[in-house]
């Protein structure tokens, strides 16, 4: 009987080990502006793109893109994943507009079909998007403004009859509409977008959402649906007036966030996300960066976490920055830009908070996401003349009435912020003088000066020296803790010698404790991991010789 015990609380410890607890995905379904399991607990879908299988089927005669066979599935689950989105080829799924092959057609849904039980299987969430439509009966080759009123419809009936039994699959309607061109708040985009009508020059008859809302539930089909914005996926600006109705109540919205789209920062994502996220579940299909870094992908995240939005990041594919790449292989291992969400991912998973500070940069060797150039004046934003640190400064020409002006949506606050802080030099000649202005935004695009310094008063009396760095702290403690600015300017009355700023923050009044580098991170986490591996095979081992005693 004792033996019979152990054995049992073993085999305990040994699922826990193995299965680590993990929240199921299975029935996924949303109540509010959640999604929630079949035991209605709380899921949170985090994970990647998986490109491929929109584009190879019409381009390079085959289906995938680099292996798809469960070892990948085993690989993107190391990382904490718990979802991936898996682009679609409307044509290739049809079958039409060209012959029938081993990667189009009847092979391609097959495919497509045991390609997703891998996941669904692994108790992953799979996120079938419309990628690429057919223009006038043409091979759907490429992304086009919104889906056709035809086969984008029937693609949608198939599709979710196939998968309306598997409610780990939800409905990405359309990867990236964009009617009315790069349109951020046309009335006429959005019902076009709604109702596939009035869609201007577009060339072909359109569908809206609505329309593929309701063929997906003729079939029956119950899965959780996503919409994304006009604009290619980033704005919500009329959603809710425009919204589509979901017989099933089971409708959500998709966000596409880079560090160069328009709304790219916390301010600009509380204007235009919140009163969105606040009412319908929001999962960011895709996000990242093409610099090889992670800062926005990093502070992007983090706000998801803060507000409740999923998000997955694009792409769990090989290859350069700008694609972004998440792996330099396919054995897993990140990339620069990767290894951000590696190890926000595993942070989350251990129970610890991500590493975060309200300390931001406007600048640093580039405009960051923060901030928007604005300005007026002459300027050079990667000049190499007079450099502080990195390779480069902002070169710029004091003249009447033109500024040197970075917008950036209520971004700072006294209330969180001691200063602002950059770096000046007065070039070949120096001498410049100017005021410093803390700015609020008006509805109508200008600005509102709240607070205005000398730039020498900032410099104890002087002005800005000839060929030499001096560094410039606005404190912000004194000012009203309920105020926050839109960002500032620096702007002269006359004309003056061109002159340098670099490094420019906002430094926050409170910083958590240094992290630690991301090689660092990567060589304690490599350890961890051979540690882990190693207890598995310790239970399995004690697993196996305790049930041969038994025997």
């Amino acid at each position: 009987m004792k033996i019979l015990k152990a054995l049992i609380l073993l085999t305990v410890l040994f699922k826990i080990v193995i299965g680590g607890g993990e929240t199921s995905t299975k029935g996924l379904h949303i109540y509010g502006r959640n999604i929630l399991n079949e035991n209605g607990e709380l899921v949170m879908l985090r994970g990647a793109n998986r490109p491929g299988t929109e584009y190879c089927c019409v381009q390079y005669a085959k289906i995938f893109d680099g292996p798809h066979d469960q070892a990948q599935v085993d690989e993107m689950r190391k990382w904490k994943m718990n979802a991936v989105r898996v682009p679609l080829n409307e044509d290739c799924w049809l079958g039409v507009h060209a012959p029938e092959t081993e990667y189009f057609g009847a092979s391609y849904r097959k495919a497509l079909e045991e390609y997703i039980k891998q996941y669904t299987d692994s108790n992953m969430a799979v996120i079938l998007d419309l990628h690429w439509a057919s223009e006038n009966g043409k091979l759907a080759t490429q992304q086009i403004p919104m889906p056709n009123n035809g086969n984008s419809l029937l693609f949608w009936e198939d599709v979710a009859r196939t998968f309306k039994d598997n409610s780990r699959v939800l409905f990405d309607l359309y990867n990236e509409p964009y009617p009315y061109g790069n349109s951020w708040a046309n009335p006429d985009a959005w019902q076009c977008w709604k109702n596939g009508t009035d869609c201007g020059t577009l060339g072909y008859e359109a569908s809206g959402m609505q329309q593929m809302i309701d063929a997906i539930r003729s079939t029956g089909s119950t899965n959780i649906i996503l919409l994304s914005g006009i604009q290619y996926a980033t704005s919500f600006t009329m959603f809710l007036d425009y919204q589509p109705t979901d017989p099933a109540k089971q409708m959500g919205v998709a966000l596409h966030s880079y560090d160069f789209n328009y709304c790219r920062s916390r301010g600009c994502w509380d204007t235009y996300l919140k009163p969105v996220y606040s009412l319908f579940p929001m999962v960011a299909t895709e996000t990242g960066q093409k610099d090889c870094l992670h800062d926005f992908l990093s502070d992007f995240i983090n706000y998801c976490d803060s507000n409740d939005i999923h998000y997955l990041a694009w792409s769990w594919l090989t290859g350069e920055c700008g694609i972004p790449s998440l792996i330099e292989d396919y054995k897993g291992n990140p990339s620069n830009f990767g290894i951000g969400l590696k190890r926000h991912l595993a942070d989350l998973s251990n129970g610890v908070t991500p590493y975060y500070t309200d300390t931001f940069e406007i600048y640093n060797d580039k405009l960051t996401h923060w901030a928007d150039d604005w300005s007026s004046a002459t300027r050079i934003i990667n000049s190499t003349t007079q450099v502080y640190s990195g390779k480069y400064s902002i070169e710029w020409l004091p003249s009447a009435s033109k500024s040197l002006h970075f917008m950036c949506w209520s971004c700072i606050k006294p209330k969180i912020h001691k200063s602002v802080d950059f770096y000046a030099n007065g070039g070949s000649k120096g001498g410049q003088d100017m005021d410093v202005d803390l700015l609020k935004l008006n509805p109508d695009g200008t600005n509102t000066i709240l607070h205005t310094y000398k730039l020498s008063q900032l410099l104890g009396g002087k002005v800005v020296p000839k060929s030499e760095w001096v560094k410039v702290v606005l404190d912000l403690t004194n000012l009203p803790k309920d105020e926050e600015y839109d960002g500032f300017w620096l702007k002269s009355d006359t004309s003056q010698p061109s002159m340098y700023v670099d490094e420019i923050t906002i430094q926050a009044i409170h910083e958590p404790p240094t992290q630690i580098p991301d090689s660092q991170w990567e060589e304690q986490n490599a350890d961890s991991s051979i540690a882990s591996i190693i207890t598995i095979n310790l239970i399995l081992f004690t697993f196996t010789l305790l049930s041969l005693l038994l025997i």
